[in-house]
């Protein structure tokens, strides 16, 4: 992501395809430029869902993929919901055997910071319309601006998890073993994003309410343990079913070493009480949860 004082972009805009590309593929493109081009949830949604096929799968960095139109929903709804007036610019794009390829840019402000990003969308296509997309784009320019605004970065959170209309349609049994699932260890990982989202956004609040006394350096301390836990937390969110079963075990090791750190200090008697049994608990719980999680598993 890159706020507006970047360097000008010097690529032209929707390039020409080649002479020999599928009309059918021409025509997408066109009608994928005008979309991004809307500007506003509802004119946004209004023009792409129509041409969203029921059993469309939708893959996107830091989101749990979609199903569907209301899988594509949930998604651009978070997005908008962080950047209201979102729109996007088409730079060139290419034919493939089954679909197209589009490279664009999507811009917006977020908070009071006007910012950008590049993306390359993979469609593939059925009679004109959307069977599945994958989305790629390095998300890594996403943390300080997302960092800094936290309040807009929380209504990001839906993106994680699958809607009402989208659960319903896990029922089923060819949709089942692809869709994604709320469970626990998700609820964990949300509760770990929003706890490290506000030892980073408000170290010495975060501080007194656990009942430290506040100083230089144990905010500093803080928003480590704040960076730890958004990167926990997102880190299973977005883990495909593969890598979630490698972030068991360590979100689980992590957990039960901070949990016998807490109870050291407890029996030591040289930390404050009230942190000492909030933090044990805490971390606590989410050892006793992971295990639980990781022994059904296995």
């Amino acid at each position: 992501m890159t706020s507006t004082d970047a360097a000008p972009d010097t690529r032209t805009e929707a390039a020409l395809p080649p002479e020999d590309a599928d009309g059918e593929k021409a025509e997408f493109v066109a009608f994928f430029t005008e979309g991004m081009a809307k500007g506003n949830r509802e004119d946004f949604l209004d023009h792409f869902l129509p041409r969203v096929l029921p059993d469309a799968r939708q893959r996107q960095p830091l989101a749990r993929s979609g199903r569907g139109t209301a899988g594509f929903r949930r998604l651009f709804t978070a997005v908008f919901a962080a950047v209201p007036d979102l729109r996007g610019t088409v730079h060139r794009w290419a034919p493939t055997d089954d679909g197209v390829l589009i490279e664009f840019t999507l811009a917006g402000t977020l908070g009071r910071r006007r910012v950008g990003i590049d993306l390359i969308d993979r469609f593939v296509l059925r009679d004109g319309r959307i069977a599945s997309v994958d989305t790629y784009f390095d998300p890594t320019p996403l943390a300080l601006p997302v960092l800094t605004h936290p309040a807009r970065a929380l209504r990001l959170l839906p993106r994680f998890f699958p809607s009402g209309s989208e659960r319903a349609g896990l029922r089923d049994p060819e949709q089942h073993d692809d869709a994604p699932r709320v469970d626990a260890l998700d609820a964990l990982a949300t509760g770990r994003v929003l706890l490290g989202i506000a030892a980073l956004a408000a170290p010495r609040r975060f501080a007194r309410i656990v009942g430290v006394a506040t100083a230089p350096e144990l905010t500093y301390l803080t928003r480590i343990f704040g960076a730890r836990a958004v990167a926990l937390g997102l880190g299973y969110l977005t883990a495909a079913p593969a890598e979630r079963r490698r972030w068991r075990p360590l979100l689980l090791a992590v957990d039960a070493s901070d949990t016998l750190t807490g109870v050291t200090h407890l029996l030591r008697r040289d930390v404050p009480g009230r942190a000492a049994i909030s933090m044990t608990a805490l971390t606590g719980t989410y050892a006793a949860v992971d295990a639980m999680k990781l022994t059904a598993r296995r």
